[in-house]
């Protein structure tokens, strides 16, 4: 069994990914592929962009397709923190008492915020409150165009792109002050924080509500997927599963339609881990987060 608490959907056709499509079929036939009993889909906002799947739009498309409230996928609501935070903690509040979201989302470095500001608390109280984790994107962000292009200002960007400037917002090191003053909020830095892996680890070692997961470690199919690289990468988790209880703490994730199902199982089936501690990181530790009763 595997719960997948880290992907994304998409209408649209995808170019330059490991899949073309990420609607809710394409989902539906990976999770009976690789038996994947829940997946997270998580909605976005994307302001410097102009992109994102918004709440609403996610959970209708869910409604439509599955009427009964509970259906494979589970739902990380998110809001835009730049430009309507008031209305979007509204909603979110909304979304919440109504249970029909299971955590938030938040996207420091595509957008403009610090995410232990103290102005943005009010979105982990309101976490607090209903019990939900909060998951923040960390590490590399994905350029909006070629850096040829943006340091020749031929992009969209400009030739100063937001990810040359805001890079530093989605380090992990940036999420410590939200992490220590809301120790009863589990927070899930994502991605294992990549390319900043030991920051990921020290603020796991640190804090026992850090959890990580292992999505988007590559793109799969493309120039960014190597032996080497995934050597790489399995090196980098076994050092996070020497900190002691983070075997608890690192859940199963692909941020599909980046990097596949095929792929990201391997990842973790590379570690040659006792059964158990293989079925904490596949669903165990992710069920129990969700709260998800088998």
């Amino acid at each position: 069994m595997i719960i997948d608490i880290h992907a994304h959907t998409s209408n649209r056709v995808l170019w330059g990914l490991h899949s073309s499509k990420a609607n809710l079929v394409t989902l539906e036939k990976e999770a009976e592929e690789y038996g994947v009993i829940y997946t997270v889909l998580l909605a976005t906002h994307f302001p410097y962009k102009g992109t994102g799947l918004h709440n609403m739009e996610l959970l209708e498309r869910i409604q439509e397709r599955w009427p009964r409230r509970l259906s494979q996928f589970r739902v990380f609501g998110s809001l835009d923190v730049m430009n309507d935070f008031q209305g979007g903690l509204e909603e979110l509040h909304s979304l919440a008492k109504s249970r029909v979201i299971f955590g938030i989302k938040l996207y420091p470095g595509y957008q403009n915020f610090n995410p232990s500001d103290p102005n943005v608390f009010p979105v982990y109280e309101l976490a607090q409150e209903f019990g939900l984790p909060v998951m923040f994107h960390t590490g590399e962000l994905h350029h909006c165009c070629p850096k040829e292009k943006r340091e020749k200002g031929q992009g969209k960007c400009g030739s100063v792109c937001w990810v040359d400037r805001l890079g530093f917002l989605a380090e992990p090191k940036q999420m410590e002050g939200a992490i220590k003053n809301f120790p009863r909020t589990k927070f899930i830095l994502a991605h294992l924080g990549n390319p900043y892996f030991e920051q990921t680890r020290i603020l796991m070692r640190r804090y026992s509500n850090v959890f990580t997961d292992t999505s988007g470690q590559f793109v799969s199919g493309t120039a960014e997927d190597t032996l080497e690289y995934r050597a790489v990468l399995k090196k980098e988790l076994e050092k996070f599963l020497m900190i002691p209880g983070a075997e608890n703490r690192i859940m199963f994730g692909t941020d599909f339609p980046i990097q596949s199902y095929a792929d990201a199982i391997a990842l973790v089936k590379s570690l040659g881990l006792p059964q158990e501690t293989e079925e904490k990181i596949f669903f165990r530790n992710a069920a129990r987060l969700l709260k998800i009763i088998f």
